[in-house]
């Protein structure tokens, strides 16, 4: 009698990181193995997935929440100002800042922009409560000093924008939106009133420009976004002439998520509403029936979740930051305490979570990112801690069946492809059929600060090794049809990226 062998096999198999970014839309035995169901503090790129940067402290000697943050540019001089507590301070340069430029201020919750005119270049800050705020390029007045805005008071405005070499300015609580004459920063408002065209109530909340390419050219169109989601778009120079001026129509999205709901992204608009974050050209084109259009159709359950729950929260905010490949969409948790971020890879569109980043603002000036915390400015997207704390990095990939949906597997080893400036050896757990355990043990890696092999000076700065592969084997137990790795880090000073991982299993019958 010949007896055959009946023992077990093992397989492997190798499977890409999740470069797809999370996705919390999808079911999770229809998710692709390239996505993740968590991935918080890793960025992802087309061919990788990266720990992400830190960030470092700017400017101390504030006290209280920075609400506000807005630059100055006038082509040779730059400065960056913060709105903490009802005053001003520069914090252009870095370390403990001087005593405050404006104070008396009723709140620091202000709309800003940048406005040329024969007279100078100006900084104009308006917060619904105060008057206009004005920086020159040297020293700070209200309106109503140096210049003067009649026709509206300007402590009655809360939203600001500059349209075709005009200053717009939205009144609080109204549908009026006042434009000031061509080139100025003063004189005479005239009202456009525009409560007749909207039919759902509410106020206007914001005004956006939008670039739009059509069969007459490319041209910049006014975007007024109302409280209750309604858009009024008109296209033209001066207001006061119907030759001029016209309506192009009306559409509506979803509520827009407080003042600084939108922002610039490419020639199109960003419009961050309770709906998530919708570019105004899909808006236009479709209701608010057609979720799956939004920018954030990915991660819509988590950003639907986070708006029934924060919505009222001051701090949401839409920016992109172009040289870090990044969108990012900030979550005020807790008011003036506490924040989390979405963040967006523009170049393929994949999302991620950011924690550590308590921010209650940002702004941008010569390519780098900037928040607004608590008692400090920060630089964001720099170095590889935060302000010198340590960086956890937690990815559930998604659950793969690794080529057969009906056998049951023992999965017994992976090993995780790990580029580094240093060795990195993560955390892993081997979650099976869709159960989230995440009972891991995180492992500590920390590198040196110091500059590339042939960078910095012989005997003066240390270097670091660069591009080290990681390529251990771990034992890990789990028995299921489907199978998703868990990976921890906590990093300090050192960067991770995940390439792929290589998996040992053996596969049982379909009982």
């Amino acid at each position: 009698m010949i007896r055959t062998d009946k023992r077990q096999v093992s397989r492997t198999v190798s499977l890409q990181s999740p470069t797809g970014g999370l996705n919390a839309k999808d079911p999770l035995a229809n998710m692709k193995e390239t996505e993740a169901v968590t991935m918080e503090n890793y960025f992802p790129e087309p061919s990788r997935v990266i720990s992400r940067k830190g960030y470092l402290i700017h400017a101390t000697g504030v006290t209280g929440a920075v609400d506000t943050l807005a630059f100055y540019n006038d082509g040779i001089n730059k400065a960056l100002f913060a709105f903490v507590d009802g005053e001003i301070f520069d914090v252009t340069s870095s370390g403990a800042v001087g005593a405050a430029a404006v104070t008396g201020l009723t709140n620091s919750r202000f709309q800003t922009i940048n406005m040329g005119t024969a007279g100078g270049f100006f900084l104009l800050c308006v917060n619904g409560e105060d008057k206009m705020q004005v920086y020159t390029g040297s020293t700070w007045y209200a309106d109503g000093t140096t210049t003067t805005v009649t026709g509206v008071d300007t402590a009655d405005c809360i939203h600001i924008n500059n349209f075709k070499n005009r200053v717009w300015l939205i009144e609080k609580d109204s549908f009026n939106a006042w434009y000031l004459p061509v080139s100025s920063i003063g004189g005479a408002a005239n009202n456009l009133d525009l409560s007749g065209l909207f039919k759902l109530g509410g106020y206007l909340m914001a005004m956006a420009n939008w670039t739009i390419d059509n069969a007459a050219g490319i041209d910049d169109y006014a975007a007024f976004i109302t409280s209750e989601g309604e858009v009024a778009l008109y296209k033209g120079t001066d207001p006061s002439s119907a030759s001029t001026w016209a309506l192009v129509g009306t559409f509506r999205m979803g509520k827009p998520l407080g003042r600084r709901c939108f922002c610039k992204a490419g020639a199109d608009v960003l419009v961050l509403t309770t709906d998530g974050a919708f570019p105004l050209s899909k808006a236009l084109l479709t209701d608010r029936s057609q979720l799956n259009l939004a920018a954030t159709d990915k991660i819509a359950n988590l950003i639907n979740a986070d708006v029934l729950q924060y919505k009222t929260n001051f701090g949401w905010q839409p920016i992109i930051h172009p040289t870090g490949n990044k969108l990012i969409i900030n979550v005020p948790t807790v008011e003036g305490q506490e924040s989390e971020q979405y963040v967006m890879n523009t170049t393929h569109g994949a999302w991620c979570k950011f924690t550590g980043w308590n921010s209650f603002c940002y702004e941008i000036l010569d390519d780098r990112l900037f928040f607004g915390g608590l008692n400090a400015v920060y630089e964001a997207d720099v170095g590889q801690s935060d302000n010198g704390d340590n960086i956890t990095g937690v990815i559930q990939q998604a659950f793969s069946y690794f080529g057969s949906k009906g056998q049951i597997k023992k999965f017994q080893m992976v090993r995780p492809i790990i580029i580094s400036e240093g060795s990195v050896v993560p955390s892993l757990l081997m979650n099976t059929d869709f159960q989230e355990n995440r009972t891991t043990t995180t492992s500590f890696s920390f590198g040196t600060s110091g500059t590339e092999w042939d960078v910095g000076d012989w005997d003066v700065s240390p270097w670091v090794s660069s591009d080290n592969l990681t390529a251990k084997w771990q034992s890990v137990s789990g028995v299921g049809f489907s199978g998703g790795i868990r990976l921890v880090t906590e990093l300090k000073d050192i960067s991770c990226s995940w390439v792929s991982t290589d998996f040992v299993y053996e596969v049982g019958g379909v009982l």
